[in-house]
């Protein structure tokens, strides 16, 4: 849907960033109105291809890197990574602020918090296994969409890995969203954060989760009440 067009609005927020950065009751409660307007799908954009549904401000999580990332969106291809041996595979649930967030307890991290997205994040290694020097880190998919905390549990919901259509490990949420409130929490008692910045955290952090993804590789993410966010990996580029 072309939201902004539904709404009606001059000052409805024109990209999901912005959304984010004003997403009080009233910009929200219009959106709802007019999606549920008997002529909204007179504004349904055609041949509509699904981007990363944000850019987010910043991305942290346990184990990023410091190098610069691209984002990427559903059914986007992943660049095979020039000298890698492999690419390790990450999967992870992010939460995305809706408002800056200074000094708090868990009760207002969790008040604060947009909504909930999936992350396919990739680490290139070289032949022995060691990180491939690369001046630019694998891109992070995002996506299918945000799911805002009305419209999904994240402690009970379910998470799915395919590789080429093979089921490669399949296990329920519990805890993560605990952690990222948890990781939320402490990063805001060392600098003030602000709305748009992801935090991720991996759901599969258990001995015999294969990671090692080739090149040619499609790779599935899904989550129950969010959808899958899937991603092919690039034919290896000859030197």
């Amino acid at each position: 849907m072309d939201l902004p067009d539904a709404v009606g609005h001059p000052a409805f927020p024109g990209t999901m960033e912005a959304l984010v950065a004003s997403n009080g009751g009233t910009v929200l409660d219009a959106a709802r109105a007019a999606l549920e307007r008997d002529d909204a799908l007179a504004c349904a954009a055609e041949d509509a291809r699904l981007l990363a549904p944000l850019l987010p401000r910043s991305f942290r999580s346990r184990d990023a890197r410091e190098a610069a990332r691209r984002v990427v969106g559903p059914d986007e291809t992943i660049a095979w990574p020039q000298g890698a041996g492999w690419l390790d595979y990450k999967p992870k649930m992010a939460a995305i602020l809706r408002r800056p967030v200074d000094k708090v307890d868990r009760a207002a991290v969790r008040s604060a918090i947009f909504g909930y997205t999936l992350v396919s994040d990739w680490a290139a290694r070289d032949a022995n296994g060691d990180p491939t020097p690369y001046p630019e880190a694998a891109p992070l998919s995002l996506g299918p969409c945000i799911v805002t905390p009305d419209e999904i549990d994240p402690q009970t919901a379910f998470i799915t890995v395919r590789v080429d259509g093979e089921e490669w490990v399949k296990g329920n949420l519990n805890g993560i969203a605990a952690d990222l409130v948890e990781a939320v929490t402490r990063t805001s008692r060392v600098e003030p954060l602000e709305p748009g910045e992801a935090f991720a955290s991996s759901p599969f952090d258990f001995p015999g989760f294969e990671q090692r993804t080739w090149p040619g590789a499609t790779i599935e993410l899904e989550a129950e009440g969010i959808g899958v966010l899937r991603n092919r990996i690039a034919r290896a580029q000859p030197r």
